[in-house]
């Protein structure tokens, strides 16, 4: 039983890790590159609780667990400050453009 958890949540965590890399590579700009960088700090969790069925609270199933928290954590903050550059970079600033303020 605990080989088919562990089977399922690997599989799970390297199909969604997958996913966020063929979207990556897919996708053309930026903006549409940063909405597939979220789902891989699930995908992450997933091998690590993986991690944890298989090996129990060890050293290494605590530093997955680690590891994992720390992306799903970071991954707003690292996929916010990455749109803000991408913006200065192409628009100069934070400022909203002109055509953004006018409504439809």
């Amino acid at each position: 039983m605990r080989a088919a958890v562990v089977g399922v949540l690997l599989f799970a965590g390297v199909g969604v890790e997958l996913f966020c890399c063929i979207g990556l590579v897919a996708m053309q700009g930026a903006y549409d590159r940063l909405h597939y960088t979220a789902p891989a700090g699930f995908g992450a969790a997933l091998v690590a609780g993986a991690i944890l069925v298989h090996e129990g609270f060890s050293m290494v199933a605590d530093k997955a667990l680690l590891l994992a928290g720390m992306l799903l954590f970071l991954s707003p903050l690292i996929v916010s400050v990455t749109a803000r550059a991408a913006r200065i970079r192409e628009l100069g600033g934070l400022r909203p453009e002109r055509e953004e303020l006018e409504e439809p």
